[in-house]
C-alpha cells in the first residue's frame, strides 16, 4: 500500500521541519513544507497530495483558512489546520470551510496521527457518500417519471429533471417551497386540490389521472403514487412522489373511441346500401311486380349481387377488426420473414391470376421463387403478416400489369418493398395516407384501415416506412425493420 502524501504549510521555518519529522517518522510522505498559500497551490499541482496540513496565520496576504476554502473547492484534498491560538472567532470562521480536523500547537505526535488518520478516513467517505449521492441523483434525473421528495412539514427536499419540466419549476426555486405549491394537482371533475400535507405515512397513496398544472400553465393527466420515506429504524421523515405524464395516452384513448364510433357509423351505412337492395327487391318479387320470367330472374340476380356486396363488407369489417385487435399487443418471436412472406403470396395468386397480373420476388416470378436462406427476425407473427397482406393487397387492387416485391437483410435491419405499376398516389397525399379512415379520392373503396394498421405495426417494430409515387407512375412501399426491436 502506497504511502499517504502530506504538505505542510507552515510560514516558521523551524516548527515546518519540525512537522515534517514528525509526519515522516509517523509512516507518511511529506511532499515538502511551503510558507505560503500560493507556494501551496503550486505544490498541490505538482505533486497532488493527500492530505495538507495548514497554518491558519499565513503572513502572504492569503491566510490559513481562505487558502484552505480554495484548496477543498478547487482539489478536494481535505485540510488539517494547525494553530497557536484558540481564538473563537478563528474558531467560527475555519468552521465554516469545514475543516478535517484541528490542532493546537504544540501537540503530541499522536495526536497529530490519530487526526491525519480521521482525516484521510472521513474524506473518503466522504468522497463515497458524493459518487453515490450523484449517481443517484443522475439516475432519478435520467429516467421519464417526475420525482418529488419532501421532509415531514411538506418542504420540497429535491425535484428531479422530469418533474421540472411537468411542474415548471427549476430546483432552486422549488426547493425549501410547501410541495403543495409545486405539485398543483387537482383530483377528478370536482376539482379537489391534491393535498400532500394531509398524505398518511402509513400507505401508498395512488394518482390515477388527477390532472396537474405546471408554473407555466400547462396542464398534465397524470398517473404515479406517493409513499413515505423511511430510515433502518421504520422511523418517517419525508414523502416521496413519483408520476408520469400519460397525456397522450388519455388523447389516444379518446381518439380511438372517436374512431370507433366513426367506424361504427361507417358500417352500418355500408350494410344499410345492399340491404336495402334485398329488402327492395324481395318486397317486388312478393308482390308480383314481376310478372315474366326474365323479370323474375332479373330481380334474382339483383339480389344475388347484393347478397355478395354485404357477405364482401362483412369479410373486410371482420379481418379489418381481427387486424386491429392483434395490432393492440405486441409479443414478438423469431420469425423467418420470407416464410412470411411465401405465405401471404400463396394466398394472393388467386387475385393476381384473375387479374393477369405478374408477381415477382426479387427479380424471380413468385410461382417460381426460392428463398436461399432464412431472414430471421424479432417480430410479433400477426403483425408482420398483416403488414404483408396490406401492403400486397393495396398493390392486386392498382396494379395495371406488374407487381415487384424486394427483400433482403443484413446483420441488423431487413428491407422490404412492394412496387406497382398503378395510377400512383400524388405528393400532396403522402402526409395523409396512413392516416386512419383516410383513403385518397377516387380509390377504390375500402375500409381505411389498411394503411394506418401498416404503420402502427411497423411504428411498433421500431421499424420505418416511405412511399415512393407520383399520379400515373406507380407506388412503391419501403419498409425497413430492425432485426431486434427496442
Amino acid at each position: 500500500m502506497s504511502k499517504k502524501k502530506i504538505l505542510i504549510v507552515e510560514d516558521e521555518i523551524i516548527i515546518a521541519k519540525d512537522i515534517q519529522k514528525c509526519v515522516e517518522d509517523l509512516g507518511y510522505t511529506a511532499t515538502g513544507a511551503v510558507p505560503t498559500a500560493r507556494e501551496a497551490f503550486l505544490k498541490i499541482e505538482e505533486r497532488r497530495p493527500d492530505l495538507v496540513l495548514m497554518d491558519i496565520m499565513l503572513q502572504d496576504g492569503i491566510d490559513g483558512i481562505e487558502a484552505a476554502t480554495q484548496i477543498r473547492e478547487k482539489y478536494d484534498i481535505p485540510v488539517i489546520y494547525l494553530t497557536a491560538y484558540a481564538d473563537e472567532k478563528m474558531i467560527e470562521r475555519a468552521k465554516i470551510t469545514e475543516p478535517f480536523g484541528y490542532l493546537l500547537k504544540p501537540f503530541e505526535d499522536k495526536e497529530l496521527h490519530i487526526n491525519i488518520e480521521m482525516a484521510i478516513y472521513k474524506h473518503k467517505l466522504e468522497k463515497c457518500v458524493r459518487e453515490s449521492q450523484q449517481w443517484l441523483s443522475t439516475t432519478i434525473n435520467s429516467i421519464g417519471d417526475g420525482v418529488i421528495a419532501t421532509e415531514l412539514t411538506g418542504r420540497v427536499i429535491f425535484i428531479n429533471a422530469a418533474a421540472q419540466i411537468m411542474t415548471g419549476w427549476d430546483s432552486g426555486n422549488a426547493i425549501g417551497r410547501a410541495a403543495n405549491d409545486v405539485f398543483n394537482v387537482v383530483l377528478g371533475d370536482k376539482g379537489e386540490k391534491f393535498d400532500i400535507e394531509k398524505l398518511s405515512h402509513d400507505t401508498v397513496t395512488t394518482l390515477d389521472n388527477p390532472v396537474l398544472t405546471g408554473l407555466h400553465g400547462r396542464q398534465y393527466h397524470i398517473s404515479g403514487c406517493t409513499a413515505a420515506i423511511r430510515d433502518d429504524l421504520g422511523i418517517c421523515y419525508g414523502i416521496v412522489i413519483a408520476f408520469h405524464d400519460i397525456t397522450e395516452r388519455i388523447k389516444a384513448e379518446e381518439a380511438f373511441n372517436a374512431q370507433r364510433e366513426k367506424f361504427i357509423s361507417v358500417l352500418i351505412h355500408d350494410l344499410k346500401t345492399p340491404l336495402l337492395a334485398i329488402k327492395g327487391y324481395t318486397r317486388r318479387y312478393l308482390a308480383g311486380k314481376a310478372p315474366t320470367e326474365e323479370a323474375k330472374n332479373e330481380i334474382l340476380h339483383i339480389i344475388e349481387n347484393a347478397a355478395a356486396d354485404l357477405l364482401q363488407i362483412i369479410e373486410k369489417t371482420s379481418m379489418s377488426l381481427k387486424e386491429k385487435a392483434s395490432l393492440e399487443t405486441f409479443n414478438p418471436v423469431d420469425v423467418d420473414f420470407l416464410s412470411i412472406i411465401s405465405l401471404v403470396v400463396r394466398n394472393f395468386l388467386p387475385v393476381i391470376d384473375a387479374r393477369g397480373l405478374s408477381l415477382r420476388i426479387n427479380g424471380v416470378n413468385s410461382v417460381d421463387y426460392q428463398a436461399e436462406e432464412a431472414l430471421i427476425l424479432k417480430a410479433d407473427p400477426n403483425q408482420l403478416k398483416s403488414v404483408v397482406e396490406n401492403i400486397l393487397s393495396n398493390a392486386a387492387k392498382y396494379a395495371r400489369t406488374s407487381i415487384k416485391v424486394e427483400v433482403s437483410g443484413d446483420s441488423s435491419t431487413i428491407l422490404f418493398s412492394v412496387c406497382d405499376d398503378g395510377p400512383g398516389i400524388g405528393p400532396q397525399y403522402h402526409d395523409k395516407i396512413f392516416d386512419v379512415y383516410f383513403q385518397v379520392p377516387g380509390s377504390i373503396k375500402g375500409t381505411g384501415l389498411g394503411l394506418y394498421s401498416v404503420k402502427k405495426a411497423v411504428n411498433d417494430h421500431y421499424g420505418e416506412i416511405t412511399l415512393r409515387s407520383a399520379a400515373g407512375t406507380g407506388a412503391c412501399f419501403e419498409i425497413k425493420l430492425p432485426r431486434v426491436p427496442k
